[in-house]
């Protein structure tokens, strides 16, 4: 049985809730059905009645003290009623036997007691343990942010001191080199701190994607026109049925999820390998793939890559983040991601999209 969600003001106030004390309750008439045999079977044994310590101990470790009392006070009740001479009435004739019920409640006490003291000592540890990854995980985004920050502002830094040094004389093809640098630094420097950016909105849930009719073959075409320069000469194929159906997405999203995919393999891949994008419907959803044919992906590796500034294997740089942003992204739009091994080698990232169009807006 899983345990039923608690409010802060009544795990605070230990009171629990509703459904906490009927779950101690569902734990004792189990018990009580179970004593009822046991009773048929062997009557009149004394001992059975230590059956009661299991209900109420689960119901302390699992529900909280509160449901605990709940399940003591129902055990002592129903087996009263229902096994303890006269049945049927709150009166016993025998002493020892009202004394086990006694014994019984001041175990449930204790019991829940305990548990209690475990419970918030775990919810301690945990804490600590949530802490703990918590300034490891700053610790890492301090040394990724303040290397891959210094690497282009250096760059650009060099090559503006060069331009700018008095009586330097540059050909125009040297000026154009210079130029060309301190512009991809630039641009290197804009995605790190866009993805800085969008990595702290997916965190904050802030991201809800603005879902629109769009064709998703335009989109494909702008992201490879824009990466034309990164992408070099790579053999491309690109397959998309001309019977796609309509489906309603975030155009910008999207856009970041398929270039975030295509840069990643241009980092991870030889120069000049080729790759492949295709896209088709599968079920009630569009399946968006992304081949490359390069070192492939190690099973063992493939969801470690889409945590924030995992990087893969092969020394290609990078943030860290745009695995785990497309991630986001796709889930935000009740979609998956995963990779998949090439035959012939290399890595398949693949993406899904659900073809829902409620609440998408009008075309943009």
């Amino acid at each position: 049985m899983s345990q039923p969600n608690a409010s802060p003001h009544d795990r605070l106030s230990g009171i629990g809730t509703p459904a906490q004390h009927v779950m101690g309750l569902v734990a004792v008439a189990i018990t009580l059905v179970v004593v009822g045999a046991i009773n048929s079977a062997v009557p009149g044994l004394e001992a059975i009645i230590l059956l009661y310590v299991v209900p109420i101990t689960v119901a302390a470790t699992r529900w909280g003290s509160a449901a605990a009392i709940t399940a003591a006070l129902a055990s002592a009740l129903g087996h009263d009623l229902l096994f303890v001479e006269p049945v049927g009435q709150l009166t016993i004739a025998r002493a020892n036997e009202a004394l086990g019920l006694v014994l019984l409640l001041i175990t449930a006490l204790i019991v829940s007691q305990l548990a209690e003291m475990a419970r918030r000592g775990q919810e301690r540890a945990r804490e600590a343990e949530i802490a703990r990854r918590s300034d490891a995980a700053k610790t890492g985004l301090l040394r990724t942010v303040s290397h891959d920050l210094r690497t282009p502002l250096a760059s650009i830094k060099a090559s503006v001191s060069g331009l700018r040094q008095p009586g330097a004389e540059y050909s125009e093809e040297d000026r154009a080199e210079l130029l060309a640098a301190i512009e991809e630094e630039a641009d290197r420097l804009a995605r790190l701190v866009s993805d800085l950016l969008d990595a702290s909105r997916l965190e904050a849930g802030a991201m809800v994607p603005d879902r629109r009719p769009h064709d998703l073959a335009e989109l494909i075409e702008t992201v490879l026109r824009r990466l034309e320069p990164r992408l070099g000469n790579r053999p491309l194929t690109v397959e998309i049925p001309e019977t796609l159906p309509a489906v309603a997405y975030d155009y910008t999203q999207v856009d970041r999820i398929i270039t975030n995919l295509l840069e990643n393999a241009a980092v991870h891949t030889p120069p000049g390998s080729p790759l492949e994008i295709r896209v088709r419907p599968a079920g009630d959803e569009i399946r968006v793939e992304v081949t490359d044919h390069g070192p492939g992906v190690a099973p063992g590796d493939r969801e470690r890559l889409f945590r924030p500034f995992e990087r893969g294997r092969t020394g290609g740089r990078g943030t860290g983040l745009g695995l785990a942003i497309a991630r986001g992204f796709v889930e935000a739009h009740g979609g998956r991601i995963w990779i998949e091994a090439v035959p012939r080698g290399g890595a398949r990232f693949v993406f899904t999209l659900p073809q829902r169009t409620s609440g998408a807006g009008a075309s943009s």
